[in-house]
C-alpha cells in the first residue's frame, strides 16, 4: 500500500497562480483546483478533502469568505486563506471565520507547506468511544472498517490492533467522526480514505470487497 497523502483543495480564480500553488504541493499532497465558489462547493460536497486553500477575492458573486462560512457550517475541515488584502476590515472578517492560517500573496513555498502541516497536525484525529465503563481510543486514519455481528462490532485497524466492541453500528455512527465513518450496508461501515475503488455495487478496501446497499 502507498502512504496516505492528505488531499488539498486549491480555490483560486487566477489560473497561473492556481497551478503554481499546485506545483508547490505536488511533492507532499494530492491536490485539485477550483476557480470559484460554486465549483469549490460542488467538489467539497462530492469528494473528501483534508484542507482547503482559499483565495479571498474570488470572481463571481460569492467570495472566499462565503466559502469559508460554507465549510464551517457543513464540513468542518481546516482552511487557510491566501490573499493580497491586508486592510483592517478584511482582517476582522477573516478572524471571525477562524481559519487555520492567513498567508499574504505571493505565497512562499516554505510558508505554505509549514502552514498546511501545522493545520493538519492540529486536527483532532484521536477520538474516544465510551461503552459502559470501558473507554477506547482510536486514531481516525488508522480505522479501516467496522463489521457488525449480532451484539458485537469488530473495528478493523490498519495497525492490526483490531477491537471487538459490545455495541451497535448506530451508536458508532453517532460517535465516530462522520468524515471517517460511512455506512455502506446494514452491517458494515468504512473509512472513505482507504477505499481503493467502487465498481457498481462493490466497494474495494484493502484486500476486502463489500456490497453497497441502496438503502445507505
Amino acid at each position: 500500500m502507498t502512504e496516505h497523502k492528505n488531499r488539498i483543495l486549491i480555490v483560486e480564480d487566477e489560473v497561473l497562480i492556481a497551478f503554481s500553488v499546485k506545483r508547490m504541493l505536488e511533492p507532499f499532497f494530492l491536490s485539485e483546483i477550483a476557480h470559484d465558489y460554486e465549483e469549490a462547493k460542488l467538489l467539497l460536497s462530492h469528494k473528501l478533502f483534508d484542507l482547503v486553500l482559499i483565495d479571498i477575492s474570488l470572481s463571481g458573486e460569492k467570495t472566499g469568505l462565503d466559502l469559508a462560512q460554507f465549510i464551517n457550517d457543513n464540513i468542518s475541515i481546516p482552511f487557510i486563506f491566501t490573499t493580497a488584502l491586508t486592510d483592517p476590515g478584511t482582517l476582522e472578517k477573516v478572524t471571525d471565520l477562524k481559519p487555520s492560517a492567513y498567508l499574504s500573496k505571493p505565497v512562499e513555498n516554505v510558508n505554505l507547506i509549514t502552514a498546511i502541516n501545522l493545520a493538519l497536525a492540529n486536527q483532532d484525529n484521536i477520538f474516544k468511544i465510551e461503552i459502559g465503563k470501558q473507554v477506547y481510543y482510536f486514531q481516525s486514519k488508522d480505522f479501516l472498517f467496522a463489521e457488525a455481528d449480532h451484539i458485537y462490532v469488530e473495528i478493523y485497524l490498519k495497525s492490526g490492533k483490531n477491537q471487538i466492541l459490545r455495541t451497535t453500528m448506530s451508536y458508532l455512527e453517532e460517535v465516530f467522526p462522520s468524515k471517517y465513518f460511512k455506512r455502506i450496508n446494514r452491517s458494515v461501515a468504512v473509512n472513505p480514505y482507504h477505499i481503493s475503488k467502487i465498481v457498481n455495487d462493490k466497494l474495494y478496501l484493502e484486500d476486502k470487497v463489500f456490497k453497497i446497499s441502496k438503502h445507505f
